[in-house]
């Protein structure tokens, strides 16, 4: 068997990768609650992939769309904070 760090595999640039712990639902996506979810905001933003958005100054996990990468408007408080790169669940 192979080991490999955990940080080498969730924290490839600890700058920009952070961890946070989801509140709500999220089925679409495959969420569940109290699941840790690693954002990172240096990896490009992409449409069709999951992401921590702010909208309106609220964060929100969505799968981005090409609408909203054309129409978010940082200065009104609609953009995209970082992309989604791992979900991290814990066995019950």
């Amino acid at each position: 068997m192979e080991t490999t760090s955990l940080d080498e595999l969730f924290l490839p640039d600890r700058n920009s990768t952070f961890i946070f712990r989801l509140s709500g639902k999220r089925s679409r996506i495959g969420m569940k609650p109290d699941d840790l979810m690693i954002v990172n905001r240096a990896l490009p933003h992409q449409a069709g992939k999951p992401a921590l958005v702010v909208i309106q100054g609220n964060f929100q996990v969505q799968i981005v769309s090409e609408e909203f990468l054309k129409n978010a408007d940082p200065e009104n408080g609609d953009f995209i904070w970082g992309m989604v790169q791992s979900i991290v669940r814990e066995l019950p």
